[in-house]
């Protein structure tokens, strides 16, 4: 299939009778956004920006790991290049944010990985500035998190997503670029610290 051909509502199941909503077999629960937005609120108060950053990165990760690994053995894609691509696809299905690719290209052989892309309606740019003022770093934390954990586990090599713009510090989009960790230089070491427990860095 192509990664275009995905479609999350054919084949979720909801289930009252157990109280169990499924993806495919795989369980799913659906919360509100504004719930998310006063926990992920309440962390920052309470816990300090950096520590809550981390928190929701590692979330984010964990997240895109999974979704990869269920898509991988739910589907079968024409290519390469569709199940990578698929990573977009799910995330704007899930309602997370409108994920739109703008470059992908990447070889095994070499270890070179490039992946950009534009990010419309992030429900964590808008929690945040409901929230919060504007910051002065990228505020999309699970997003990024995401799509760090998609890549690595795709590429099967640490990848690191960050948001060269975001809402949350009064860009215009949000967007994100997804390379090795090395490519980035010191702008990575925030993500790096939150992450490399988890992809072995």
């Amino acid at each position: 299939m192509k990664a275009t051909d995905f479609n999350l509502q054919q084949d979720l199941k909801f289930d009252p009778d157990s109280g169990l909503t499924t993806f495919r077999n795989s369980r799913l629960v659906i919360l509100d956004a504004n719930a998310l937005g006063l926990l992920r609120a309440t962390l920052v108060k309470d816990m300090g920006i950096e520590r809550a950053r981390t928190m929701f990165l590692r979330f984010g990760y964990a997240n895109g790991f999974e979704d990869f690994n269920q898509m991988r053995k739910k589907y079968t894609f024409d290519t390469e290049m569709d199940l990578l691509a698929s990573g977009p696809v799910i995330h704007t299905w899930e309602g997370i944010v409108k994920a739109v690719p703008t470059e992908i290209r990447f070889d095994r052989a070499t270890g070179d990985f490039f992946f950009t892309g534009v990010w419309t309606n992030s429900w964590e740019a808008q929690q945040h500035l409901s929230h919060f003022e504007v910051h002065s770093d990228p505020v999309c934390w699970t997003l990024m998190g995401y799509a760090s954990g998609w890549c690595t586990a795709f590429f099967g090599k640490p990848l690191l997503a960050i948001e060269p713009q975001c809402v949350g510090r009064g860009d215009k989009s949000c967007g994100w670029r997804i390379e090795p960790p090395a490519k980035w230089g010191p702008v990575a070491k925030p993500y790096l610290d939150a992450l490399s427990p988890l992809f072995g860095v």
